[in-house]
């Protein structure tokens, strides 16, 4: 018997490739799970230059459709940025990803083949929702994307940049409440970020978590026995991790140096501001930018630092440590959505602690083996995203069924 597999019509804001960032990364593991599990289409804008990754991710076994868009320009994003006030709608994480090109593509996958299902990934998909309301939907949310918002606002210094943001989080918590009451099924990272969407009065929320993939990292060892080197991980054009980057290079640094002379610091990440940039070559301090693969450096440090006050989901950076044998130190924000115990899986510091607290967990080289080897054992457990996968190909394909 011939058994027909659901057709899934997906749209994101732009190709998940390279896989040098949290939301590429989950992008790109649960499409190549959908794709291995149903009919799966996949409508993206491409922007001049970017043609390879829509060529990374067909050989991956996703079917694109792509959407060549033109070059964004500061005449182009001060229209979106009107079209975003006049609708009320938010410009950051939302309105900044329309393209009429996009769309025209959507519409004419959603006339050539009719979809089953809508598999909208991160929030500005919704923008084409309204294409196709009686196709039933789940969105992926990435984040609690208001949330996000408001916390770098917390965040800012110029008054008004931080009224633009407050401004900003209050139109995503709208976008937010629209999305639970338009799609038939939401994903969410953690079961903090579930039970937030449930209380917008979505109708099926579902916790898919952050992944990692474990065999990549599987020949690295447990712990580090090497220099005592403590590392950053992040995109550093978002706001929240250069933030933190700094907060390392300027706090962290010269106190845990004056406790252990030959600590030094690694900022390993895409984008980094032209400040970040000029630390490079400072004592103790390496800034890597835009590195092909991260792996060499978290098989030469001893511990990832994640002194995060802001943001929101989950952080694949603790994942890929956990997965490389890496023992990790982070604050309480840094390590939300993560099922991991301070004390057994990573070292809690808040930031008045956290250099101290550093320094102790490169002190005791056993205790943070140990500690390594429990987070570890959580990656392969929990956290494999070819389990992660799974769940989100359940989600879909459930949805195919009603």
């Amino acid at each position: 018997m011939t058994v027909t597999r659901p057709r899934v019509l997906a749209v994101t804001s732009e190709a998940p490739w390279p896989l040098n960032s949290g939301g590429h990364i989950r992008s790109f593991h649960l499409m190549k799970a959908l794709a291995a599990a149903t009919d799966f289409r996949l409508v993206c804008p491409v922007a001049p230059g970017h043609a390879a990754g829509i060529e990374a991710l067909r050989a991956a076994g996703i079917d694109v459709r792509p959407a060549p868009v033109p070059a964004r320009s500061k005449w182009g994003e001060a229209k979106r940025l009107l079209a975003a006030a006049l609708r009320r709608e938010p410009y950051v994480m939302y309105r900044r990803h329309s393209w009429r090109e996009a769309g025209a593509v959507w519409a004419r996958e959603l006339t050539a083949n009719p979809p089953d299902v809508l598999y909208l990934d991160h929030l500005d998909a919704l923008l084409y929702r309204g294409a196709a309301p009686g196709v039933p939907a789940v969105i992926d949310l990435h984040n609690v994307y208001s949330l996000l918002v408001r916390r770098t606002a917390g965040e800012q210094t110029n008054p008004l940049k931080r009224s633009f943001l407050r401004s900003e989080a209050q139109g995503l918590d709208r976008m937010e409440r629209r999305a639970a009451r338009d799609c038939e099924a939401v994903c969410a990272v953690s079961d903090a970020e579930a039970a937030h969407f449930r209380g917008l009065g979505a109708r099926s929320v579902y916790t898919v978590p952050n992944g990692v993939d474990c065999a990549a990292f599987a020949d690295l060892p447990t712990g580090r026995t090497g220099p005592q080197v403590v590392m950053f991980l992040g995109t550093m054009s978002w706001g929240p991790n250069a933030t933190a980057a700094r907060f390392l290079a300027r706090d962290v640094l010269p106190a845990l140096r004056a406790r252990v002379p030959d600590a030094t610091l690694s900022i390993v990440g895409r984008d980094p501001p032209a400040d970040l940039l000029a630390l490079n070559g400072a004592p103790g301090i390496e800034v890597a930018s835009n590195v092909p693969d991260v792996k060499p450096y978290l098989a030469r440090v001893s511990v990832l630092a994640v002194p995060l006050d802001a943001g929101g989901g989950t952080r694949l950076k603790i994942l890929e440590a956990f997965a490389a044998g890496l023992p990790v130190i982070s604050t309480a924000v840094g390590a939300e959505g993560i099922d991991a115990q301070p004390g057994t899986h990573f070292a809690l510091a808040e930031r008045p602690e956290f250099a101290s607290a550093t320094a102790a967990l490169l002190a005791d080289r056993a205790a943070s083996t140990r500690m390594a080897e429990r987070g570890r054992e959580l990656a392969h457990a929990v956290y494999d995203w070819q389990r992660i996968g799974q769940k989100a190909v359940e989600v879909v394909t459930s949805l195919a069924r009603r």
